[in-house]
């Protein structure tokens, strides 16, 4: 190898390290950046806020039933399945997946609601984070 490609190789090597080390004190000073304003938000939310802002799924379960998959597979259009409660009973209310409360079904404007009839009386955070 010559002289004039060892100078340009070494050039090249340089230039690349420079530019390394550019971004490496780019990606400090963005992550320190990052790290003052993490720190001053937590200041204003507290885990109070952010548990009850936090979007959770409820399901109403009008009841349940337990058939064999061949006779599931007899269904078919105007097929009944029979479920285990009765009108009468309470409909037992979700948030994922935990039960935390029961009501009566309902209609209002045009669409199915729950009026709630009981609330679980020993709800944990727990019940609602899973």
């Amino acid at each position: 190898m010559n002289n004039k490609n060892k100078y340009t190789q070494n050039e090249t090597m340089i230039s690349s390290k420079n530019r390394i080390s550019e971004t490496e004190f780019v990606n400090e000073t963005d992550s320190h950046n990052h790290e003052e304003k993490l720190n001053s938000s937590e200041k204003h939310i507290n885990n109070k806020e952010i548990i009850l802002n936090t979007s959770a799924k409820i399901t109403v379960e009008l009841g349940r039933s337990k058939i064999k998959i061949k006779d599931f597979l007899r269904f078919s259009k105007g097929s009944m399945l029979i479920l285990d409660k009765t009108v009468k009973e309470p409909l037992d209310i979700f948030i994922n997946g935990h039960l935390i409360a029961s009501g009566e079904i309902v209609v209002a404007e045009k669409k199915y609601g729950i009026r709630i009839t009981h609330i679980k009386s020993s709800l944990k955070k727990t019940d609602f984070l899973s």
